[in-house]
């Protein structure tokens, strides 16, 4: 895949993030305060600004220069990344379940053992 269609997939993704931020703090506006409604137009503007927002995101993202370049060595380093296959996830995800049921069991039986010398101590 070219590095330069991830970038613009991350810019897209970026100002889609911006889009929903900014439509439910228009929302969270529009329920909150009754005057808001009042003002003229505010129904296009409840639509609009948020569409406007991730635009100029968009373009912000894609014509700085500095953000491309370092997206770009992020990209051309995970490549560099030899990822884990199928197996050796399942079998690391065995083995940290088995960790953590092992790590809860010992904890309760402390809980349990100081519980019991608190009582003894306070009873």
């Amino acid at each position: 895949m070219d590095s330069q269609k991830v970038i613009v997939g991350s810019y897209l993704a970026a100002s889609a993030l911006i889009w929903y931020l900014v439509r439910s703090f228009v929302q969270w506006l529009n329920f909150t305060f009754y005057q808001v409604r009042k003002i003229p137009g505010f129904e296009a503007i409840r639509e609009a600004l948020p569409v406007v927002g991730a635009v100029l995101v968009f373009v912000i993202l894609l014509r700085n220069r500095k953000t491309n370049e370092i997206l770009e060595d992020v990209v051309s380093e995970l490549r560099k990344v030899t990822w884990p296959t199928m197996e050796d996830v399942k079998k690391s995800t065995i083995v940290v379940m088995v960790c953590i049921l092992i790590a809860s069991g010992i904890l309760a039986i402390f809980d349990l053992f100081f519980g019991k010398v608190v009582n003894f101590l306070l009873g």
